[in-house]
């Protein structure tokens, strides 16, 4: 998805930003939980529209009391500016700002996903890919493309 289910570490921009997103989001969750906990089928959120890196993102006093903790991710890391962290994000066993990369998933056989973050850093964009972007600018983008400065 794009934008976090509301009540998540990242709720100052998410789906909370609406009623009508707040009562939608809630209720996929509960479903999404109900599948997880009845159905015995394995459930992972992952979403983007925050602009940094946070594992464990329904570790929240809200969900911990509503119902239980979905395993999920924001994973916003792709180019974008990038964004301060949230000031209360100790729920969160993975939270980064001012990084780029991507999130690997591997399937193990029982059908479980293992998520891993690849950092992507200045040195491994290819030197001919960054001689045809402007002068300049993929240094740009990992030196100075943030708010979280």
């Amino acid at each position: 998805m794009h934008e976090a289910l509301p009540e998540s570490i990242s709720a100052d921009h998410s789906m909370n930003q609406s009623p009508a997103g707040i009562e939608s989001g809630r209720r996929v969750y509960a479903d999404l939980l109900k599948a997880q906990n009845e159905a015995h089928k394995r459930v992972y959120v992952l979403s983007s529209h925050s602009h940094y890196l946070m594992e464990n993102i329904f570790n929240t006093a809200f969900w911990r009391t509503h119902g239980g903790v979905l395993p999920g991710w924001i994973i916003g890391t792709a180019g974008a500016v990038r964004y301060k962290l949230p000031d209360e994000h100790a729920g969160a066993t993975i939270a980064e700002t001012n990084v780029y990369g991507f999130l690997l998933a591997t399937v193990k056989p029982d059908g479980e996903i293992a998520f891993q973050f690849q950092q992507v850093n200045e040195s491994d964009v290819p030197k001919k890919d960054a001689k045809r972007s402007a002068q300049g600018f993929v240094h740009w983008c990992f030196d100075q493309n943030s708010q979280a400065k």
